[in-house]
């Protein structure tokens, strides 16, 4: 089983929901609206459902999956009119649904393996005809000045993480612990790592004609050392 099926627990995404705060969800769904696409969103994977909700809330159809039933459960409960799918986003194709946009949002690429990584693309290429991937995990963005140790506190729960970089592979690892002062969870996140050119070349291959790579939401350019990419393809 893949990391990411046992990761996202009621401690962990607890804390995510905590970490980020509205104006953010708000300035990114600014960005994907302002792309232009048609009204009908997939929304993979959705975590919490902060952006299907929002994309819900300006006028949007939205079908959100996620592999977590915590995750699920939680966005269900506050927006049950959703349309809200338990699913892993490794079998995406299985699903055979269509849409005017994808989003990949949250730093959510790159939790597959390389051939799986690809079979997403491809498989969000046949579902939309323009996509948004939010990737945090470039090496431009995380090479230049790799943390060794993080510390924070959201929603109620102390998190540490433990950086190291696993050159062979290009594998982001990340030791986790959360805890809300009765329990703990110690998982890894295992992230893998391209350049932002590999990424263009990966999107390319699966299908978009197009790719246009930002460093923010308010359309600044990806650049070395930039905390994120918002990479935006069409087919």
């Amino acid at each position: 089983m893949s990391w990411y099926t046992s990761f996202f627990t009621d401690l962990a995404n607890g804390f995510w929901r905590g970490a980020v705060q509205p104006s953010q969800t708000s300035a990114e769904i600014d960005f994907v609206t302002g792309l232009g696409a048609g009204p009908r969103v997939l929304d993979v994977p959705c975590g919490s459902g902060r952006h299907s909700i929002e994309l819900a809330r300006r006028g949007y159809s939205v079908t959100g999956i996620d592999i977590s039933e915590e995750a699920i459960a939680h966005a269900r409960a506050l927006a049950p009119s959703l349309d809200w799918r338990q699913g892993d986003l490794a079998s995406l194709g299985s699903f055979g649904l269509t849409a005017d946009l994808a989003l990949c949002m949250g730093n959510s690429f790159g939790y597959l393996d390389h051939a799986g990584s690809l079979r997403f693309l491809r498989d969000l290429a046949e579902a939309a005809p323009v996509l948004v991937v939010d990737y945090g995990c470039t090496a431009e963005s995380i090479l230049p000045s790799l943390p060794g140790e993080i510390r924070m506190s959201a929603g109620g729960v102390d998190m540490v993480a433990v950086n190291s970089y696993d050159v062979a592979s290009a594998r982001l690892l990340i030791d986790f612990t959360f805890s809300d002062g009765e329990r703990t969870q110690r998982s890894t996140c295992v992230q893998h790592v391209y350049t932002a050119g590999e990424l263009t070349r990966m999107l390319h291959g699966a299908g978009f004609s197009s790719v246009e790579l930002f460093g923010d939401t308010d359309g600044s350019p990806f650049e070395i050392g930039g905390h994120r990419l918002l990479a935006v393809a069409h087919r």
